[in-house]
C-alpha cells in the first residue's frame, strides 16, 4: 500500500510538473498571440495580456502548491472514479461512433468541394490569362485609335482653314456679284435710253414718211396737171393751126415748146430734189439702223461678258459644291471614325466589366478559401472536441485540448488577419481601378464634347454656306429671268424692225406700181384719143397742109421724151427696190446671229436647270444626313444614360462590399475578444475540476457541486453560442450580394457570368 501510495505521489508530481510546463506553454502561446495581435490591437492590449498571464501563472503556482497538499486525499477517490470512468467511457464510445459517422460524411463532402474549387481555380486562372491578353490587345487598339483621333483633329483644323478660305472666296464672289449687279443696272438704264431714242427716231421716220407721201401725191398731181396741160396745148395748137397760117402756128408752137421745155426742166429739177431728199432720208435711216446695230452689238458683247462672268461664278459655285461634298465626305469619314471609336469604348467597357467580374470571381474564390479554412478550423475544432471527450480521464488531456484550441484559434486569427490584408489590397486596387476608369471616362467625355462642338460648328458653317448658295441661286434665277426678258425684247424688236421694213418695202413698191399703172392707163387713153383725132385730121388734111407731119413728128418726139422720163422713173424705183432688198439681206445676217445666240442661251439655261436639280438633290442629301446626325446624337444620349445607370449600380454594389468588409472586421474583432475571454476562462475551469474532485472525496455537499457545474456549463454555452453566431453571420455575409435579373450562368465557364 505504501509503495502504491508513493508511486501515486510520484505520478501526481509528474502530472503537476507536466501541468506547470503546459501552463508555461500556454503563457508563451498567449504572449505569441499578443505579439501577433500587437499590429491590430496595440501596445495597451499586449501589456494587459502580459499582466494577466503573469497573475495567472502566479495563481497556478499557488494552486500547484495546494495540490501537493491535497494529492494524498485523491488516491482514495481514484478507484471509484476509475469505475465511473469505465462506465462513462463505454457510453462515450457509443456516442462517438454515432457522431463520427456523419462527420466523416461531411469530411468527404468537403473534400469533394475542395476538388471542385481547385478545378474552378484553374479555369479562372486560364480565363484571367485570356482576359489579360484581350486587355492588352484592347489597350493597343486604344492607342491606335488615339493616334487616329489626333490625325482627325489635325484634319478638322485643316478643314476649318479651308472653310475660312471658302468664306473669303464667298465674300469676294458677293462683291463681284454686287459689281455685276451695278453694271447690269447701268446696262439696263442705257438700254432704256436707247429704247427711248429708238422710239423718237421711229417717230421722226414716220413723220418723214408722211412728208414723202405728201410730196409724192403732190408730184403725181403735178404730173397729172402737166399731162392735162400738154393735152390742152396739143388741142390748142391744132385749133391754132386750123385757124391761122402755118408760120404763125409754128412760132406759137415753138414758143409753147420752149415754155413746156422750161416747165419740164423745172419739173426735172423738182424730181431731182425729191430724189435727193429720198436718198438723204434713206441714208439717215441706214445710219440710224447702223447705230442701232452697233448698240445691239455692244449690248450683245456686254451680255456675253455677263454670261462669261456668270459662267465663272457657276464654275466657282461648282468648285464650292465640290469642296462642300469633299467636306461632307470628310465629315462622314470622321463620323465613321467616331462610330468605330464607339465599339472600342464598348470593348473597353466590356474589358472593365470582365476585370470587375474577374475581381468578383477572385473575391468569391478567396471567400471560398476562407470558408474552406473556416470549415477546416471547424473540423479541427470538432476533432479536438472528440479528442477532449475521449481524453477526459486526466488533466494531461485537458492541457492538450487547450493547446490544440489555442493553435486552432491562432490559425484562425492569422487567417483572418491575412484575409483582412487581402481585402484591403483588393479595396485599394478597386479604388485605383475606379479612379483610372473615371479619368478615362472624363477624357472620353471631353473628347466627345470637343467632337460635338466641332460637329456643331461644321453644321453651322454648312448652314451658312447653304444659305449663301440659296441666295446665289435666287440671284442666278433673277438674272436668268432678266436675260430671258432681254432676249425676248430683242427678238420682238428685231421682228418689229423686220416687219416694218417689209411693210415699208411692200407699201412703197405697191404705191409706185399703182402710180405707174394709173399713169400708164391715163397715158394710153390719151394716146388713143390723140391717135383717133390725128387719124381723123390726117384723113381730112393730107392734101391741104404739108407742115402737119412735122408738127406730128415734134409731138411724137415730145411724147417719146416723156416716155423716156417715165422709164427713168421706173428704173430709179427699181434701183431703190433693189437697194432695199440688199438692205434686207444685210439685215437678215444679224438676225441669224441673234438666233444662234438665242439657241446658245437656251442651251445654257437647260444646263443651268440641270445643275439646279443637282443642287436640289445635294440639298436633300444634306438634309437627310443632318437628320441621321440628330438620330446618332439621340442614340448616344440614350447609351450615355444607360452607362450612367450602370455606373450608379456598380457604385451601389461597391458600397455594399465596403459595408460587408466593415461588418466582417467588426465581427472578427468580436471573435478576438471572445477568444481572449475563452482563454481567460480555461484555467479557471481546471481549478473548478479540481474543486469537484475534492468534493467528490467528501460527498457531504452534493447540491453545491451541481449548482456550480450548471453555472459553468451556462457560461461555456453562452460563449460558444456567441462564437457560433458570429461564424454563422460571417458565413451569411458572403451571400448578402444580391444578383440582378441580368445575372445568368455561363454554359462554358464554371462559375457565373454577368451579361452587360
Amino acid at each position: 500500500m505504501n509503495l502504491s501510495k508513493t508511486e501515486k505521489l510520484l505520478a501526481a508530481k509528474k502530472k503537476k510538473e507536466h501541468l506547470l510546463e503546459m501552463a508555461s506553454e500556454v503563457a508563451n502561446a498567449l504572449t505569441d498571440d499578443i505579439d501577433n495581435s500587437e499590429s491590430t490591437l496595440g501596445n495597451l492590449d499586449a501589456k494587459c495580456h502580459y499582466q494577466f498571464v503573469n497573475t495567472y501563472v502566479e495563481e497556478q503556482k499557488q494552486l500547484v502548491n495546494d495540490l501537493h497538499i491535497q494529492v494524498s486525499r485523491y488516491h482514495s477517490r481514484m478507484a471509484e472514479l476509475e469505475e465511473i470512468l469505465a462506465t462513462k467511457d463505454s457510453e462515450f464510445e457509443a456516442r462517438l461512433i454515432r457522431e463520427i459517422n456523419p462527420l466523416k460524411e461531411q469530411l468527404q463532402v468537403h473534400a469533394q468541394t475542395t476538388g471542385i474549387l481547385i478545378a474552378e481555380k484553374a479555369e479562372l486562372t486560364a480565363a484571367l490569362a485570356q482576359s489579360q491578353k484581350a486587355a492588352k490587345q484592347n489597350s493597343e487598339e486604344l492607342e491606335e485609335m488615339n493616334g487616329k483621333l489626333k490625325h482627325s483633329q489635325l484634319r478638322i483644323n485643316e478643314l476649318e482653314k479651308e472653310l475660312v478660305q471658302m468664306k473669303d472666296d464667298s465674300n469676294e464672289i458677293k462683291k463681284n456679284a454686287q459689281s455685276l449687279q451695278e453694271v447690269y443696272d447701268d446696262l439696263e438704264k442705257k438700254y432704256f435710253d436707247f429704247r427711248k431714242e429708238k422710239e423718237d427716231l421711229e417717230l421722226e421716220t414716220s413723220e418723214l414718211k408722211q412728208k414723202l407721201n405728201l410730196k409724192n401725191t403732190e408730184f403725181i398731181s403735178l404730173q397729172q396737171g402737166y399731162q392735162e396741160k400738154a393735152a390742152l396745148l396739143s388741142l390748142n395748137e391744132l385749133r391754132i393751126q386750123q385757124l391761122t397760117d402755118t408760120s404763125q402756128t409754128l412760132e406759137s408752137q415753138h414758143q409753147a415748146v420752149t415754155v413746156l421745155e422750161q416747165q419740164l426742166t423745172q419739173m426735172r429739177e423738182t424730181l431731182k430734189l425729191v430724189n435727193n431728199e429720198k436718198d438723204e432720208a434713206n441714208r439717215q435711216y441706214q445710219n440710224y439702223v447702223r447705230q442701232l446695230d452697233a448698240q445691239q452689238a455692244k449690248l450683245l458683247n456686254e451680255l456675253e461678258n455677263g454670261k462669261k462672268i456668270t459662267s465663272d461664278l457657276e464654275n466657282r459655285e461648282k468648285s464650292y459644291i465640290q469642296r462642300l461634298s469633299d467636306l461632307e465626305q470628310q465629315l462622314q469619314h470622321e463620323k465613321e471614325k467616331n462610330e468605330a471609336l464607339v465599339p472600342l469604348r464598348e470593348h473597353n467597357d466590356d474589358v472593365n466589366n470582365l476585370k470587375k467580374n474577374i475581381e468578383e470571381l477572385t473575391s468569391q474564390q478567396e471567400r471560398l478559401h476562407a470558408t474552406l479554412s473556416e470549415k477546416d478550423t471547424q473540423i479541427e475544432m470538432l476533432t479536438n472536441e472528440v479528442q477532449e471527450l475521449r481524453n477526459t480521464k486526466g488533466n494531461e488531456v485537458d492541457a492538450a485540448k487547450l493547446v490544440q484550441a489555442l493553435e486552432s484559434e491562432k490559425l484562425g486569427a492569422s487567417r483572418a488577419v491575412s484575409q483582412n490584408q487581402q481585402l484591403k489590397q483588393q479595396l485599394t486596387e478597386m479604388e485605383n481601378a475606379f479612379v483610372t476608369l473615371s479619368n478615362t471616362k472624363l477624357d472620353l467625355t471631353e473628347q466627345l464634347q470637343a467632337e460635338r462642338n466641332i460637329g456643331r460648328k461644321l453644321n453651322a458653317r454648312l448652314n451658312i454656306v447653304e444659305t449663301e448658295m440659296d441666295n446665289l441661286k435666287e440671284k442666278l434665277k433673277e438674272k436668268e429671268t432678266c436675260l430671258i426678258e432681254l432676249e425676248k425684247e430683242k427678238l420682238q424688236n428685231a421682228q418689229i424692225t423686220d416687219q416694218m421694213q417689209h411693210y415699208q418695202a411692200q407699201s412703197h413698191h405697191a404705191h409706185t406700181l399703182q402710180q405707174e399703172l394709173q399713169n400708164a392707163l391715163v397715158y394710153i387713153e390719151e394716146l388713143k384719143k390723140e391717135n383717133k383725132e390725128l387719124t381723123k385730121k390726117l384723113e381730112m388734111q393730107t392734101q391741104e397742109e404739108i407742115a402737119l407731119p412735122e408738127a406730128t413728128i415734134n409731138v411724137n418726139g415730145d411724147q417719146h421724151v416723156i416716155r423716156l422720163e417715165n422709164n427713168d422713173d421706173i428704173t430709179t424705183t427699181q434701183s431703190l427696190s433693189l437697194s432695199k432688198g440688199k438692205n434686207t439681206l444685210d439685215d437678215s445676217r444679224p438676225i441669224t446671229k441673234l438666233e444662234k445666240k438665242f439657241k446658245d442661251a437656251m442651251e445654257k439655261v437647260a444646263e443651268l436647270t440641270d445643275e439646279k436639280q443637282k443642287l436640289e438633290h445635294l440639298v436633300l442629301q444634306l438634309q437627310g444626313e443632318t437628320e441621321t446626325i440628330g438620330e446618332y446624337i439621340t442614340l448616344y444620349q440614350k447609351q450615355r444614360e444607360v452607362l450612367t445607370n450602370k455606373w450608379k449600380e456598380r457604385e451601389e454594389t461597391f458600397r455594399q462590399l465596403v459595408d460587408q468588409c466593415n461588418q466582417q472586421q467588426k465581427q472578427l474583432h468580436k471573435l478576438k475578444i471572445l477568444v481572449t475571454e475563452m482563454l481567460k476562462k480555461h484555467p479557471t475551469e481546471s481549478c473548478v475540476q479540481l474543486y469537484k474532485d475534492i468534493h467528490v472525496i467528501n460527498p457531504v455537499v452534493p447540491n453545491d457541486d451541481g449548482q456550480e457545474n450548471a453555472e459553468l456549463q451556462l457560461i461555456e454555452d453562452k460563449t460558444t453560442s456567441q462564437i457560433l453566431d458570429l461564424l454563422t453571420e460571417i458565413k451569411d455575409c458572403k451571400d448578402i450580394y444580391i444578383t440582378g435579373p441580368d445575372f445568368h450562368p455561363c454554359p462554358w465557364c464554371s462559375g457565373k457570368l454577368i451579361t452587360v
